[in-house]
C-alpha cells in the first residue's frame, strides 16, 4: 500500500493505542534513536481483524476498539482514502503495509479484494524457504512504495523457512517547516547524552514566536513547531534533567496541552536522521494481543487454515529534518533577543510527536537519545 497522509487520515487511532504502543516501545528502547507509527501498526493489526475468525477477532476487537461489523470497519477506510484522492499533497506519510503468507497456505480470494479496496493494501504468498529470493522481494516492494528512502526492512537472519505469516510496515516521512532555519547559523555544539558524555552535533537555531509551556506533570518543557501549509506539527518534550527520558516517556501519552499564547523563544534543536526497525510482536502482545501471536491465530477469513502462527510484524521507519522550511520566522534571526520569554535548547535527550492538531492524531512518534546512533 502506498499513498501520502495528509491530516485527515488522524481519525483512525485510538488515543489509548497510540499512548499505550508508545510506552511500551520506548521503554524498551531508551538508549536508542527511535521513529515509530502507530497509525500504521493499527491499520496493518485491522487489516489482520478483517481475515480474523474466533477468539482471535474477539482479541482484535476489543485491544483496538473496533465494532463487531467487519463492513463498518471496510466502509470506513473505503470512504477515507477515496477522500485523499484528488486533494492537496501537504505533509507527505509514505506507508508501506503488506501480508506476506508462506506459499504452502492458500489466500482467500474475497479477503484480497476487501482490503485492495478498503485499505488500499493486500496479502501475497511467498516461499520463505528460498530464503535469499524472499529477502529481494520484500526489500524492493518497500523500496518502491517509500521513495526509495526505506531499502531494507528485512534480512536473512529475520526471515526463515518456518514462517508463515509476516506483517511488514514501512514509514517514511517528508516536510519542511513552516519557519525555516538558517543553514549559516548552524553551529556545532556539544550533545549531552548522560550527565558525563558529550557527542557534536550540528545544531540549528532561530528565533521566533512559537507555542511553547513548562510542565511540572512532565517534568519537561514543551514547543510545537508547525510543518508548512499543513495542521502538522512536532512537537518537542524536553526534559528538565539530561537522564529525564526515563522518567518522561510514561508520562507523555495523549497529553498535550491547549494552545497557549505564542511566545519568543531562542530555539536551538539538532539537525537529525532516525531509521529505526524492529518485530513489533512483542510489543503487541503485550498490549493484550497474545492470542493473535500465541502461534495459533484464527486466520479463518485470509487463509485456507483456520489456526496459523503470525511469527513478526516488522517495521522500519525513517524520518529527516533539517533547516528547510517555507518562510522566514516572524522575528529575524539577527535581531537582538534581550527579552525573549524562552531559551529551548535541545542539547540533551528528548522525546517528539508528529501530530496533526486537527484530527487530533499522532503520525510518528519517538526520541532523540544520541548522535552517533
Amino acid at each position: 500500500m502506498k499513498y501520502l497522509f495528509l491530516m485527515l487520515l488522524g481519525t483512525s487511532v485510538t488515543a489509548q493505542f497510540t499512548s499505550n504502543f508508545y510506552k511500551i516501545l520506548a521503554t524498551d528502547t531508551l538508549d536508542k534513536n527511535l521513529a515509530t507509527s502507530p497509525i500504521s501498526i493499527e491499520i496493518l493489526m485491522r487489516m489482520v481483524y478483517m481475515g480474523a475468525g474466533g477468539s482471535t477477532a474477539q482479541e482484535l476487537r476489543k485491544v483496538l476498539k473496533l465494532p463487531a461489523d467487519k463492513k463498518e470497519v471496510a466502509e470506513k477506510y473505503k470512504k477515507l482514502l477515496t477522500n485523499l484522492e484528488g486533494r492537496k499533497r501537504l505533509a507527505i506519510l509514505d506507508l508501506a503495509n503488506r501480508i506476506y503468507v508462506s506459499d504452502e497456505y492458500q489466500l482467500n480470494s474475497e479477503y484480497n479484494k476487501l482490503v485492495k479496496d478498503s485499505f488500499k493494501a493486500e496479502a501475497k504468498t511467498i516461499n520463505f524457504k528460498s530464503l535469499g529470493n524472499a529477502v529481494s522481494i520484500v526489500n524492493k516492494w518497500v523500496n518502491d512504495q517509500t521513495s526509495g528512502r526505506i531499502r531494507d526492512i528485512v534480512s536473512p537472519k529475520d526471515l526463515g523457512a518456518d514462517l508463515k505469516v509476516a506483517l511488514l510496515s514501512g514509514i517514511n516521512f517528508k516536510a519542511q517547516w513552516q519557519y525555516k532555519f538558517d543553514p549559516k547559523k548552524t553551529f556545532i555544539a556539544d550533545f549531552h547524552v548522560t550527565a558525563k558524555k558529550r557527542v557534536p552535533v550540528e545544531m540549528m537555531t532561530l528565533i521566533g514566536y512559537f507555542e511553547v509551556k513548562l510542565s511540572f506533570r512532565l517534568d519537561a518543557h514543551m514547543i510545537e513547531l508547525p510543518f508548512r501549509d499543513s495542521s502538522l506539527s512536532m512537537f518537542i518534550f524536553l526534559p528538565f534533567k539530561v537522564d529525564g527520558l526515563k522518567k518522561l516517556v510514561p508520562k507523555i501519552g495523549t497529553y498535550f496541552y491547549s494552545r497557549p499564547e505564542k511566545e519568543k523563544v531562542v530555539l536551538k534543536l539538532p539537525k537529525f536522521k532516525i531509521e529505526y526497525s524492529a518485530d513489533l510482536s512483542r510489543v503487541l502482545e503485550k498490549m493484550g494481543m497474545r492470542d493473535t501471536f500465541g502461534g495459533s491465530a484464527d486466520l479463518s477469513g485470509l487463509l485456507n487454515s483456520s489456526k496459523v502462527p503470525i511469527n513478526k510484524v516488522f517495521q522500519k521507519a525513517f524520518i529527516e529534518l533539517d533547516e528547510k522550511g517555507a518562510e522566514e520566522p516572524t522575528v529575524p534571526v539577527d535581531r537582538p533577543c534581550r527579552q525573549c520569554e524562552w531559551d529551548f535548547n535541545a542539547e540533551h535527550p528528548f522525546a517528539y510527536v508528529i501530530r496533526d492538531r486537527e484530527q487530533n492524531t499522532t503520525y510518528l512518534q519517538g526520541h532523540f537519545v544520541n548522535p552517533e546512533k
